[in-house]
């Protein structure tokens, strides 16, 4: 009678540890990361990226068919496990067994689906597939045919170009080339439905439409591990009235403040500081905080006004950026270390322009728009007292990627804080050409991005890059202020494995233990 009742009672209380057990382990490996949006998921779309935290978000919970090593930032495998030249055709091997968390398995069906959607949405900011792939087709549904993708086994696929193009590799890491599951997606409208059957690492478990997200990790995912974070909670910081990611960590609430945070860098190295309880990650210089001009303000301003505008700008936050840690001094676009950067004529040729040119001393009927680089109070006052009359407000879209009912809402002109390549980053060139930061109108953008991609030596290429960049500088399109690192904030025991020469966020390289 003894053990009768005893075993029971055992039973119980054994079931009842072991979920304690495995309650307690979930919370221990879920990380609370610090998001500056506060969108629902439905609003996240791999063909409309237009700034950071979109990226981020899908690089997380979708995997392109070819991922750039966060070493050496080469192309490597992602879905694909292998990708070669084959006589002109680029042959790409998917992985076998990749499967989503609901037992969908990925196929090269799913991956000339996904290319396709993007073709048929052609919408996409990094690169310009159309032009490589299927230059003469005008897809208008995903079963339109197009000699450039084709399947040729069930995890084949092959892009054929008629000849080796050297980007298409490098342009196929974007995340607007994730693999979707084509179940995931509504075939009529072409629009993601299903956020829970992902081919990233980690896929949505839960979401509200305040921003709030849960996600969870896919176990047959190619790069889990069981020292990753299991959960992973969004929560929205710095936006609409919420607290600051600084804020939320020194609260406890989150663990890790993102690489694309609206919180400047000063402020995060700071706090890894003042917390022993901290990991500071801290990328390259690959941040240039520079004026952009609209097409509006290239309409209204001659070069020279340009040039008097920016160098007005400039000293006035001179002292803000460079008496800041991480922060210094950058006199061209892209870093003087990388692809693209000036020839010391272009150099010499700039600083003899630009001490020529003199300040400006009214900023009326001027508006500026403050594009993802922290507080406008951090602005407001110094700007206001260089140039009275200007109007200087917070923006929260990209001018050149926006719709406008006329181009007087639009801004003259906006500060932001991109990175941008020093290794040719063909994904970082071309959004940057999109978004209007070289200046160009739609159809002289996408003109000069199929020329620029259609030049094989590489030389060449670098020389027509070098030449947009200077003429971008010397005609007061771009005006550089300052560079800074990306950085981000872990809380330990969590450790950062992020990459340290681009910008990217990817939540699975961070450990514990």
């Amino acid at each position: 009678m003894f053990l009768k009742k005893i075993i029971p009672i055992s039973i119980v209380a054994i079931l009842g540890a072991i979920f304690m057990f495995n309650k307690n382990n979930d919370e221990d490996m879920t990380l609370r990361v610090a998001f500056p949006y506060n969108k629902p998921v439905e609003a996240y779309e791999p063909t409309k990226i237009h700034l950071g935290p979109e990226y981020i978000f899908l690089e997380n919970i979708y995997s392109p068919l070819i991922e750039l090593s966060t070493e050496t930032g080469k192309p490597q495998g992602g879905v694909a496990s292998k990708f070669y030249w084959k006589d002109g055709s680029f042959m790409i091997h998917l992985r076998k067994g990749l499967k989503t968390i609901d037992g969908y398995e990925i196929t090269a069906k799913d991956a000339e689906f996904s290319l396709k959607r993007l073709l048929v949405m052609s919408s996409n900011t990094h690169g310009n597939f159309k032009d490589i792939i299927c230059p003469e087709s005008v897809l208008k549904t995903v079963e339109s045919h197009c000699d450039g993708i084709q399947i040729v086994d069930d995890y084949t696929l092959s892009l054929n170009p008629g000849e080796e193009k050297p980007f298409l590799a490098h342009m196929l890491t974007a995340i607007d080339f994730a693999v979707i599951p084509k179940t995931s997606v509504d075939p009529k409208t072409l629009k993601i439905v299903d956020y829970r059957n992902t081919s990233g690492p980690y896929f949505v478990e839960n979401s509200d439409d305040k921003g709030n997200i849960e996600l969870k990790i896919n176990s047959g995912h190619y790069h889990y591990s069981k020292e990753l974070p299991q959960n992973i909670s969004l929560v929205p910081s710095g936006i609409d009235g919420t607290p600051s990611a600084v804020d939320l960590f020194k609260n406890g609430k989150i663990d890790h403040i993102t690489t694309i945070d609206k919180v400047n860098p000063e402020k995060i190295i700071k706090l890894s500081k003042e917390s022993e309880e901290s990991y500071l990650h801290k990328t390259m210089n690959i941040r240039t905080f520079a004026l952009f001009f609209t097409e509006k303000g290239l309409k209204r301003f001659s070069a020279e006004e340009r040039l008097q505008l920016g160098k007005t700008i400039n000293e006035a936050l001179d002292g803000y950026f460079l008496d800041k840690p991480g922060f210094e001094e950058r006199k061209q676009f892209f870093p003087s270390f990388g692809d693209g950067k000036l020839s010391d004529a272009q150099k010499e040729k700039l600083e003899t322009t630009l001490s020529k040119i003199s300040k400006i001393s009214s900023g009326k009927n001027i508006k500026l728009s403050l594009l993802r680089v922290g507080s406008i109070d951090n602005y407001k006052e110094k700007l206001e007292k260089a140039l009275p009359g200007i109007t200087i407000f917070e923006g929260k879209k990209v001018p050149a990627l926006s719709q406008y009912k006329n181009i007087d809402e639009m801004p003259d002109l906006f500060i932001g804080g991109p990175d941008i390549t020093f290794n040719e980053d063909i994904s970082l060139i071309t959004y940057s050409v999109n978004a209007g930061i070289f200046g160009m109108s739609k159809n002289e953008r996408s003109s000069w991005i199929k020329s620029y991609m259609g030049i094989l030596d590489k030389t060449q290429r670098l020389q027509k890059l070098q030449d947009l960049h200077f003429n971008s500088l010397i005609n007061g399109v771009i005006f550089p202020l300052a560079a800074s690192p990306y950085v981000a904030l872990l809380r330990k025991p969590w450790k950062s494995h992020l990459p340290q020469i681009f910008a990217n966020n990817p939540l699975w390289t961070i450990k514990k233990n």
